[in-house]
């Protein structure tokens, strides 16, 4: 987009110096204020080399303003849609963890976070990288953009290395079994420090939740409520299926 904003600023000034200097010349040849009417040069020279220099840079001006409408909607979309991936993962970590928190007799897997982690760090990327330029600095869109990706974003390492800590937390506690001699213990969620590493893990990205969904309410306030945001996140939230209850109905439809 900071491609096109340039080119528009730049065929824009252009047209209007071209269009000064065809009336400029369409006056001079009626009042004759400069005697062009040479061999080599003449007023109806100098009209027909600004006019159609004017008329060329109003063509590309035109064309340059059209490409940046369309290139401003979609960059909007794709910002929009990439947040709703990255609260997307976010929610899901935090159900998963809530899910074995509340099952406190379920082995904790090693890769619990893995995969949700792996989205949050693909979208922070994402996000990141999105060109978005209007032309106006004072844009809703883009304050909350800057926002994001200054301090949201920036804030979200914590949540992206929670997965290591969920692992090292593993470890710890089978360490502690094996010095016990309790070589059969079993890491759950309410294991030390299996559960002090879940509650922090689970405040952390409950509080990024709400800076994303904040987010996406300016992505969509923005965009004149196109997207519906507030319905979306009510089917991310009532589509979601506890790890536990997924499990069940594998099981009963293999039966």
């Amino acid at each position: 987009m900071r491609g096109s904003v340039k080119v528009i600023k730049f065929t824009a000034g252009m047209s209007i110096v071209f269009l000064a200097l065809t009336y400029f010349t369409t006056v001079n040849i009626e009042a004759h204020i400069l005697e062009l009417n040479t061999i080599w040069l003449s007023n109806n020279l100098a009209l027909t080399v600004f006019g159609g220099a004017f008329a060329s840079m109003l063509v590309v001006l035109i064309c340059e303003v059209q490409k940046y409408i369309t290139a401003k909607a979609s960059v909007e979309e794709y910002i929009f849609y990439q947040a709703l991936y990255l609260y997307q993962a976010l929610f899901l970590m935090q159900q998963n963890i809530s899910d074995y928190q509340n099952n406190a007799e379920a082995i904790v897997p090693d890769n619990l976070l893995d995969e949700s982690t792996r989205m949050i760090q693909s979208e922070i990327i994402a996000l990141q990288g999105v060109d978005y330029a209007p032309f106006r600095q004072k844009n809703l869109l883009l304050s909350a953009h800057q926002k994001f990706c200054k301090g949201t974003a920036a804030n979200m390492q914590p949540i992206i290395t929670g997965c290591n800590a969920v692992r090292i937390a593993i470890n710890k506690t089978r360490i502690n079994y094996l010095m016990q001699n309790l070589s059969g213990g079993l890491v759950t969620s309410a294991s030390e420090p299996m559960k002090t590493v879940l509650s922090i893990q689970h405040d952390r990205v409950s509080s990024a939740l709400e800076e994303v969904d904040e987010y996406l309410k300016d992505i969509d306030k923005c965009c004149k409520h196109r997207y519906g945001w507030e319905k979306q996140r009510e089917q991310i939230r009532s589509n979601y299926v506890n790890v536990f209850e997924a499990w069940n109905f594998e099981k009963e439809f293999q039966n």
